[in-house]
């Protein structure tokens, strides 16, 4: 005995799982990565320069920030220079080719930059930066 069976049509794939899948993949991946600018403090601005070049991010660089105002932010925190002083000892001690990036404001004293600068030289820092941007034209 011949069963009939109805004809099935084809609608196509159903892509919204995948859709759902991917969103949700791109929003947790978004999430759980480090952003590269952590430690720039967007409140710095810092002076122009015609030969400034990107810097690339070194591993387990100190960035202090030098506000408008003379203060000195590491990782968001204000410190002092004493605190600067012993937090450049204990990093010198255990990376002794620790990199130091020093981003000052282009409204500040220069002294404070300075200061920074003195420190990374008392402790051997043997790579300092401090950081400009691009001249606009």
């Amino acid at each position: 005995m011949n069963i009939k069976r109805p004809t099935q049509e084809f609608f196509g794939v159903n892509v919204i799982p995948m859709i759902d899948t991917m969103m949700f993949l791109l929003i947790f991946f978004m999430m759980a990565t480090k952003f590269a600018d952590v430690e720039r403090d967007v409140r710095v601005h810092p002076p122009s320069s015609r030969d400034a070049r990107p810097i690339t991010e070194a591993p387990r660089e100190i960035v202090v920030n030098v506000t408008s105002g003379g203060a000195f932010m590491i990782a968001g925190n204000q410190r002092s220079l004493e605190e600067i002083d012993s937090l450049l000892a204990s990093a010198v001690k255990e990376d002794p080719h620790q990199t130091v990036v020093i981003r000052g404001d282009r409204e500040t004293i220069l002294q404070f930059a300075v200061n920074i600068l003195d420190l990374c030289e008392k402790h051997g820092v043997e790579h300092t930066y401090l950081t400009t941007r691009k001249l606009d034209t």
